[in-house]
């Protein structure tokens, strides 16, 4: 009888653990603060920037799209500093 409860219990621990993790969606995460903290640091913000800040701002549980962001960034001539903070930080 202990040992049920003893996965009853743990089971639901993990539930209600598991559960914000899988409705969380970032609330700060923006495009528009990507690329505004691009163009203070004074980088132009065009097409494919914003294409690569669009794609941070998309939440994956994973952080690739985050990763992708990063990658194009210093692809199109961003410091790693500087992409850095714009797609993990801000995006």
């Amino acid at each position: 009888m202990k040992k049920k409860r003893a996965i009853g219990v743990m089971a639901a621990t993990f539930a209600a653990a598991a559960l914000p993790l899988a409705a969380a969606s970032p609330a700060s995460a923006s495009s528009a603060d990507c690329q505004v903290y691009l163009r203070n640091v004074g980088y132009t913000v065009g097409p494919r920037v914003q294409d690569a800040c669009d794609h941070a701002a998309a939440w994956d549980m994973s952080g690739m799209n985050r990763h992708a962001c990063f990658m194009a960034l210093v692809n199109l001539g961003v410091k790693q500093n500087d992409a850095s903070t714009a797609c993990y930080q801000l995006a």
